[in-house]
């Protein structure tokens, strides 16, 4: 590839059509049945087509999901549903099991392959053999690898494109193929059903050890306070400081984890690395706005996972499974009327004298006052509430030709939800 590619997570077409409008190259989706997030996920077939057309009519891309470990029950139906979905021309499919990737070949192999993540693929022999015997174009690399090893892996299978977790939750199993929520809940994480087991809060008894049979003498203490205990609970990762070591080690796109994510998470983290890309690109040396963007969304703190060494206790919040965010949306542009008010999607209350912020996929952000909110009866209101209709907001005077297009944000200023944790280990 001539240049980095963003890659974001697309779980609704909203989150698709924001991730694109902030600066993602591409993004990736599927159907529920063959998909790793067969839970909060709305794309059905025709919605499958839309955002094909969508993401095409921009010149970017869209990669397809299809990276569950089937069942023999699964194989039949996969073979239609792979030449279905061959037939709205994606530009490439995801796929972790061999038996699936096989059938891929068998039945679409005008479409790109592209290793899941959940496959393991740790070494160049391994990335060498899924290249030559069913014809990969491109590996999803494991979360477990150093940037060393990343950077042999391209030495050694030089024509192979690199893929990269550079942000999102990190799973507590080895790249993801975890069994904790199906022994607890009956939801199996291969098949796309997790619910997250590994972020509750366990209670312990006081005092409670862990004994190594190995070693008699030897425990491991289980403490917890007033908040409990998140003894699985890892930290997220967030590479967007480290970007040019992974375009050195030989990475050509970068890929971020969230289809269950909210909309504001999908274009505020776009927004973030399309930033520091571009710095990348046009060889700016790295700004901290961007990362300081990053931490005004609900994160578990930050941390580099294995990229550079193991990450040990630093690497996991024992605290809380999700951090307060430092800011709160609540609403986005849908355009304006004749008058110049922007219409509005609202998402949180929003309130007369309030004042927000308007962020587009610029650096560049307004801030106004809100002195007046209608109904589109043209009633005019104190406060809008989200579900109950279309609103129309009128902006403080100097502020009302502002440069805002559709699906642009609205945070608010004067609500104070707490701080997150914005830890970097």
């Amino acid at each position: 590839m001539s240049k980095i590619e963003l890659l974001m997570p697309a779980g609704s077409p909203k989150k698709l059509a924001l991730a694109l409008h902030y600066g993602a190259d591409a993004a990736y989706l599927g159907p529920a049945y063959f998909s790793l997030r067969a839970r909060d996920n709305e794309f059905c077939p025709d919605e499958i087509k839309a955002a094909l057309d969508l993401a095409h009519g921009q010149n970017k891309k869209i990669y397809l999901t299809l990276n569950v470990f089937a069942r023999n029950r699964k194989l039949k139906p996969f073979e239609k549903t792979v030449q279905e979905l061959a037939a709205l021309e994606p530009d490439g499919f995801i796929v972790s099991d061999p038996g699936l990737m096989s059938i891929c070949v068998e039945k679409a192999p005008q479409i790109e392959r592209h290793l899941s993540v959940q496959a393991n693929c740790t070494n160049w022999r391994s990335a060498r053999f899924w290249r030559e015997s069913l014809g990969i174009s491109r590996l999803i690399l494991s979360r477990e690898l150093a940037i060393d090893e990343i950077a042999e892996i391209k030495q050694r299978v030089p024509d192979l494109e690199l893929e990269a977790f550079v942000h999102g939750s990190i799973c507590i199993a080895y790249s993801g193929r975890c069994l904790l929520s199906s022994y607890m809940s009956y939801r199996d994480a291969n098949q796309g059903v997790c619910d997250n087991s590994c972020r509750e809060k366990f209670k312990v008894e006081l005092g409670a050890r862990i004994q190594d049979r190995r070693d008699p003498g030897n425990f491991y203490p289980l403490e917890e306070d007033e908040h409990g205990s998140y003894i699985l609970n890892a930290r997220d990762l967030c590479m967007i400081q480290h970007l040019n070591k992974l375009r050195e080690a030989g990475v050509c796109s970068f890929k971020v984890e969230g289809r269950t994510k909210s909309e504001f998470y999908a274009a505020m983290v776009a927004r973030s690395y399309r930033g520091a890309i571009d710095d990348l690109s046009a060889g700016r040396p790295f700004d901290d706005y961007w990362f300081e963007q990053l931490n005004r969304i609900s994160n578990r703190g930050y941390h580099t996972a294995f990229m550079f060494s193991d990450p040990g206790p630093e690497g996991q919040n024992y605290l809380t499974s999700t951090a307060q965010r430092s800011t709160q949306l609540i609403g986005v542009v849908d355009g304006r009327d004749e008058r110049g008010r922007l219409r509005i999607h609202v998402k949180n209350k929003i309130s007369t004298g309030q004042d927000i912020e308007i962020i587009g996929p610029q650096r560049k952000s307004c801030t106004a006052r809100v002195v007046g909110l209608y109904k589109s009866t043209g009633n005019l209101v104190e406060a809008a509430h989200p579900g109950s209709g279309e609103y129309f907001v009128e902006l403080s005077e100097r502020d009302t030709s502002g440069p805002f297009a559709k699906d642009d944000l609205i945070l608010a200023l004067d609500t104070e939800i707490g701080s997150a944790d914005v830890k970097m280990t």
